[in-house]
């Protein structure tokens, strides 16, 4: 009984006083869209519901006293991620965020602190490799202000480059393998370094020997697909026993292929033809554009509309509509450790895309965009 007096007068004196000294009272905003599918990370539920959160952050808290957003019955999905972008412009960030893009995975940018300037609330969200590592005489070698410490033309310059771009707050490391290299040694080299460190490996390849090399050193995220030739069984049995997951950028092989005048053989059955085969065989895939400004490489996908049109292309690789959107969400978010993100969840980030439109019936329903939350920040596209 005592207990309970105490406690009881406790409350009553904290009740007339306020909080203690020094201790601000932080503002509680709540939010509530009601009347809406619920994507369950396998499909929409059959009945309306109401997703909350609170400070940017989903709820499993009742809606009352919320702010509240009537969904008229759309379909709310989780924030998009697009698993490779080059954000040289922080205004990027604004067109990814209208097409529902609320993360945004950088692969070269440099120096780290220009993408940290980036940062804001309710924009689209960033995680960044920094400079990419390469060898003397690629093209991205030869571009303006190239650091010097990406070239890595042995094992000892490979593990020396993730050191260096670890302690500048790389989140991933990025290595471009072209024909002048690096070496399998040397990417080997710098994935041990990277795993030891705790980060992740993701790497240019646009040939069937850049997958090759991949595959064999074990970097996590082969990205883009070959022109030369498609990915075929024995290469795919590789990345399965690797646990590697691909992100082919088919918007942007069709475009190298549309731009450059070759034959549309070569994407249909190259690189069409590899997402199709990884697909089917069960390699993991991941929607990326390689969304970029850049006047030195051929293509240049737009931000924030390209997302779309990749889902479309890897649709028509043979991708269901569902496994297209979990790789535009949970499976991006879970591959490359985003744990915070993904999912319509409590306690994960208030990432949100609502559509008027089943995208599950329709990929191009992707594109019927109501509203965009990020982190809990509502953006309204017609605004």
């Amino acid at each position: 009984m005592l207990t309970i007096t105490c406690i009881s007068a406790f409350l009553t004196i904290a009740s007339a006083c306020g909080l203690p000294s020094g201790v601000e009272k932080r503002e509680v905003t709540k939010t509530a869209i009601q009347n809406v599918h619920v994507w369950n990370g396998n499909s929409f539920s059959p009945n309306l519901s109401t997703v909350v959160f609170i400070n940017g952050k989903l709820s499993n808290a009742p809606s009352l006293g919320a702010t509240v957003v009537d969904g008229n019955g759309g379909y709310l999905l989780p924030g998009l991620i697009d698993a490779h972008t080059h954000i040289t412009d922080c205004a990027y960030l604004d067109a990814m965020r209208r097409y529902g893009v609320t993360t945004a995975l950088d692969m070269g940018t440099y120096p780290v602190s220009s993408i940290d300037a980036c940062r804001a609330s309710g924009v689209t969200d960033i995680r960044t490799s920094g400079a990419a590592a390469t060898v003397n005489g690629t093209l991205i070698s030869q571009l303006p202000g190239f650091p010097a410490d990406s070239l890595i033309p042995n094992p000892a310059a490979g593990r020396r480059f993730v050191r260096n771009r670890i302690a500048q707050g790389a989140d991933y490391i990025k290595v471009f393998l072209d024909p002048l290299g690096p070496d399998e040694a040397t990417l080997a080299a710098v994935v041990q370094a990277a795993h030891a460190a705790g980060k992740l490996v993701v790497t240019h390849a646009t040939t069937y020997a850049d997958y090759s090399t991949a595959e064999a050193a074990d970097a996590d995220f082969p990205t883009h697909v070959p022109l030369d030739k498609a990915i075929d069984d024995p290469s795919i049995a590789k990345l399965l026993s690797n646990g590697q997951v691909s992100i082919p950028t088919l918007i942007m092989m069709q475009s190298i292929v549309n731009n450059t005048g070759a034959p549309p053989v070569v994407y249909t059955l190259n690189a069409q033809g590899s997402a199709t085969n990884m697909y089917n065989a069960g390699v993991p895939i991941l929607v990326g554009t390689d969304a970029n400004a850049n006047p030195y490489v051929p293509a240049n996908p737009p931000f924030g509309s390209s997302f779309h049109d990749e889902l479309k292309l890897l649709v028509q690789a043979g991708v269901s509509p569902v496994d297209a959107i979990r790789g535009a969400t949970s499976l991006a978010a879970n591959k490359f450790r985003l744990y915070d993100r993904g999912s319509i969840q409590a306690g994960l980030r208030a990432d949100l895309l609502l559509l008027s439109a089943d995208p599950t019936e329709d990929i191009g329903n992707s594109l019927a965009i109501e509203k965009v939350w990020v982190n809990g920040v509502e953006f309204d596209p017609s605004a």
